[in-house]
């Protein structure tokens, strides 16, 4: 994967999908419950939201270290974060850390992208305290989650069926399956009790926002980036494809605010 193309248009979403994240992450670290003083592994931070958070439940006595493979990513996570916070930029699967290990780790959709899975959960688990705690959030099935299955919906309108992909490639839909999940951490040694809920997501700017979200990352905008590459992309098709958007997410409005129903696995693992 090319990480440096793929972080660019997450970075100029990042306002809108720090909001749109924002129940996932609340429910997240409340389930991880940190408190001061304690050191916590934070896997695939993104632009570093989850950071901040953690930083400010830890406290000037704790310390959390972020690991992000994506460069960009690891640049916007530093720029962003307070003092008792390191960002390392490193392949979760392959990085060793030193010493003192984690007291609590925890992911905010940073794992379903790993190159190997059971490698990376095992590579994580040696750097924990035994019987520390990692909580997860990873999203559920597609089609329980609109964020990703609507706006595919209104590009395949335009454009016609996507390309075939392999749901267990690396991708943000890689953990769909919680059978699927609970057997990878089982295999690398962690005990893992997985708690699927259904949850609002809440995208900034109405419905407009959204459709502008969807045009850069997602579904529909990799489509159009498929597109403008195979020297197809025109104005028509674009506005076309951005009307569908309107459209489509047009049913997840309610008094100007979007509420986009989903599905999250939220994973707490002992080592």
């Amino acid at each position: 994967m090319d990480w440096n193309a793929m972080a660019g248009p997450w970075l100029r979403a990042e306002a809108q999908t720090d909001a749109a994240h924002a129940p996932v992450l609340d429910e997240l670290l409340r389930r991880a419950a940190l408190s001061p003083g304690q050191h916590v592994l934070d896997i695939g931070p993104g632009a570093g939201i989850s950071l901040v958070r953690a930083a400010e439940a830890v406290g000037p006595t704790g310390h959390v270290t972020g690991v992000e493979i994506a460069p960009p990513f690891a640049a916007r996570a530093r720029m962003r974060s307070p003092g008792n916070v390191t960002v390392i930029e490193a392949d979760a699967q392959e990085v060793r850390f030193d010493s003192p290990l984690f007291d609590a780790a925890l992911s905010l959709f940073g794992v379903m992208f790993f190159r190997d899975s059971p490698a990376a959960f095992a590579n994580l688990r040696a750097a924990m305290e035994p019987g520390a705690r990692m909580h997860l959030a990873c999203w559920g099935a597609r089609e329980a989650n609109p964020y990703f299955s609507a706006p595919a919906a209104a590009a395949a309108r335009v454009l016609g069926p996507p390309p075939g992909a392999d749901p267990k490639a690396p991708g943000p839909l890689r953990f769909a399956d919680a059978h699927d999940l609970q057997t990878v951490l089982t295999d690398a040694g962690w005990r893992a009790e997985i708690d699927t809920v259904d949850l609002d997501l809440t995208p900034m700017g109405g419905l407009e926002g959204m459709t502008k979200m969807q045009m850069t990352i997602g579904a529909a905008a990799g489509r159009l980036r498929m597109e403008k590459e195979a020297g197809r992309l025109t104005p028509e098709v674009r506005a076309a494809v951005q009307d569908a958007l309107r459209d489509t997410l047009g049913a997840y409005e309610v008094a100007g605010e979007m509420r986009v129903p989903a599905q999250v696995h939220f994973v707490a693992a002992t080592a």
